[in-house]
């Protein structure tokens, strides 16, 4: 099963290439590491797999922030494979995402790039199906991988055993550090050894995560991508504006005949329309499916099982519109999705900058198009331009079929950097000699 993005089959950006010389072998890994690696796809290492993967071989804790689609999955991944002591058939790696589809997203990659590794038991705890076949499934497993409500929950009845656990890792880890996760991160996180190691990855790095990172974590090396600009370098940003008007659903109905304009007139392989509300993603569906345009809608009133349904549609390519809230905003892995539609202006910029990272995944060619209403949306869209420092310009018109941009000629160093956080949020550099030690000895 090929996971990877393969790079001879379109152009890509510099936020993900580096020098043709460069491999995985050369990151010492082990071999059958290296082989699942080949069988899923992945045939040279992004610029922070390359910074990452040997600081986090080395036991160090990691925050991790690289833009959505650099393969951030792919370095907790090798870094937890390669610490797995295959005798010891206990959990001794676990992985907390913020949503259902994102853990199985996870556990896919583990299963796929770990597939050489004979006896390796992987699986999935999220909620919405069967608490007793998670019971089972817990007493016999290497990595766990789920979300907080659900893994507490076994913790709590004493299924699943924290005391084996020698790497804990953090996917999303802002969203998992605010609000209601943070509670259950907090209970997890105290069940947990002493001695283990913490990765944490983000696409976006609030000056909240310092805080509370730093408060889980022994003085973290901080690996960023390390340019002004934290938007995906292949995704070109538009805006179109519709006119406002104090009855919400003339504004929904603007707003929908600008979508069928984008999609009449625009190229595109698969498109992913965000709604910040549930019922205006269904809403959208239906006027859409109307006019003959065909769409899956994904939104957290769902069941488990449409849910998987509309992910595996996704994912398949039988489907080339997906509708949806925020809940696949982060994490999920589309390929062919090369145009993303906000129906709504995102409630902040963490949000806006997941969201059109859905497209140009892996370094690949893109657009991010949000619909606008003068009068107030308008500013609120300005606000993120702003607070994302990024240019978000008006959509021609007539729409050129052909809506992406070149990519920024950058070297690997000016791409990624690496610091240490000592103790609390100051921060202090790692020298290129200490660096480069760690690496070597990785």
């Amino acid at each position: 099963m090929s996971l990877a993005h393969k790079f001879k089959d379109k152009k890509r950006t510099e936020d993900v290439l580096i020098s043709e010389t460069v491999d995985f072998s050369g990151l010492l890994l082990s071999k059958l590491v290296l082989q699942g690696l080949s069988a899923a796809g992945f045939q040279k290492p992004s610029p922070i797999q390359l910074k990452a993967i040997p600081l986090g071989r080395c036991g160090l804790d990691l925050i991790v922030q690289a833009k959505s689609g650099t393969g951030k999955t792919c370095v907790f991944t090798v870094v937890a494979l390669e610490s797995v002591e295959l005798t010891a058939l206990c959990v001794q790696v676990l992985v907390l995402a913020p949503t259902r589809e994102i853990a199985q997203q996870i556990h896919e990659v583990v299963k796929t790039i770990g597939g050489e590794l004979s006896g390796l038991k992987s699986h999935t705890f999220i909620g919405g199906l069967p608490l007793s076949q998670d019971k089972l499934l817990a007493k016999s497993c290497h990595i766990a991988v789920g979300t907080p409500g659900r893994v507490k929950q076994l913790i709590d009845t004493g299924a699943l055993k924290t005391n084996s656990i020698r790497l804990f890792v953090l996917d999303e880890a802002d969203k998992l550090l605010e609000g209601d996760f943070q509670e259950s991160i907090n209970w997890i996180y105290s069940t947990l050894p002493e001695n283990k190691q913490i990765l944490a990855l983000s696409a976006t790095y609030p000056e909240y995560l310092a805080q509370h990172l730093t408060a889980y974590m022994r003085n973290p090396t901080f690996v960023r991508l390390n340019i002004s600009d934290p938007a995906l370098l292949g995704i070109k940003q538009y805006h179109v504006v519709v006119p406002n008007h104090p009855m919400p659903n003339i504004v929904f109905n603007l707003k929908t005949e600008a979508v069928i304009k984008i999609l009449t007139s625009v190229s595109f392989q698969q498109c992913l329309i965000f709604s910040n509300m549930q019922m205006r993603a269904q809403n959208l569906q239906s006027e859409l499916q109307s006019r003959n345009w065909p769409t899956v809608c994904i939104a957290g009133c769902l069941d488990q099982k449409e849910r998987n349904f509309a992910m595996e549609q996704l994912k398949t390519y039988k489907c080339r519109i997906l509708i949806s809230t925020d809940l696949t905003s982060r994490g999920i892995d589309a390929d062919k999705v090369n145009l993303v539609i906000n129906l709504d202006v995102p409630t902040d910029h963490e949000t806006y900058l997941h969201r059109i990272g859905r497209a140009g995944r892996f370094g690949s060619y893109g657009a991010a198009i949000t619909i606008v209403s003068s009068g107030g949306q308008d500013k609120e869209l300005w606000a993120i331009e702003k607070k994302c420092k990024t240019h978000i310009q008006k959509l021609p018109d007539p729409i050129p079929k052909d809506i992406v941009t070149k990519a920024v000629q950058l070297k690997l160093d000016d791409i990624v950097s690496s610091e240490q956080i000592v103790n609390k949020p100051e921060i202090s550099f790692i020298s290129p000699e200490v660096t480069s030690l760690l690496v070597n000895t990785a």
